[in-house]
């Protein structure tokens, strides 16, 4: 199969398998340059970047030796922004669910608030999973990371408590808590990671650019 990377074609001529075993089993990352990750992937013109993130979907997309892989790279920095960027595009959006589950709890459709709630819930895994990743790139330890007086990580450790007595109350049902937390609890709790990684995103873009000149 052909593999181009940022528009060149490479010489190696990989064997038909998964995409799994292309992205996962090392086979491409002696190609990408030193410096950069990819940022999408195209297979046989057709987008599927999110064989990145999905692992068993990858494992089930399987290659031929006709098939053409167009890869294309971005740097570090690229990367770390458009990281920021998805998590406080989610946690606006997160945000809103947050208000929409409220209100109907409130207003005693508790199916419709709960199913919606869960679905923006599992959300939160992506989230974190963004968080880690800066933190490898970042090469930085959210308990020395300070915002407003206090560490990243106490702020990871308080939405933790916040989800567990979310998970509580929907055990026992007592949906007026419920709404309460979600409103009172989680809600702040969510304006203050969106204000972090603000503050995260123009540290980090700070540095790039001092170091630039």
């Amino acid at each position: 199969m052909k593999l181009y990377i940022d528009g060149h074609l490479n010489d190696s001529v990989f064997s038909a398998g998964s995409m799994y075993d292309i992205l996962y089993g090392g086979s491409i990352k002696s190609y990408i340059p030193e410096g950069k990750v990819i940022k999408s992937i195209a297979i046989n013109g057709t987008q599927y970047d999110d064989l990145m993130l999905d692992a068993d979907k990858s494992k089930a997309f399987k290659l031929g030796d006709a098939d053409e892989i167009k890869i294309t790279t971005m740097n570090q920095l690229e990367l770390l922004n458009g990281s920021l960027n998805a998590a406080i595009k989610f946690l606006n959006e997160f945000k809103a669910g947050v208000v929409k589950t409220t209100d109907e709890i409130r207003w005693g459709n508790s199916n419709a608030g709960f199913k919606n709630f869960s679905a923006y819930l599992s959300g939160l895994t992506m989230f974190i999973q963004i968080m880690e990743k800066i933190s490898q790139f970042l090469k930085i330890d959210y308990n020395n990371l300070v915002y407003d007086g206090k560490s990243v990580q106490s702020y990871f450790n308080d939405l933790e408590k916040i989800l567990a007595s979310v998970l509580s109350t929907q055990v026992k049902q007592d949906y007026v808590l419920l709404a309460d937390i979600v409103e009172f609890e989680l809600k702040p709790n969510i304006d203050i990671w969106s204000n972090i990684l603000k503050d995260m995103k123009t540290k980090i873009n700070g540095v790039s650019n001092a170091e630039g000149k």
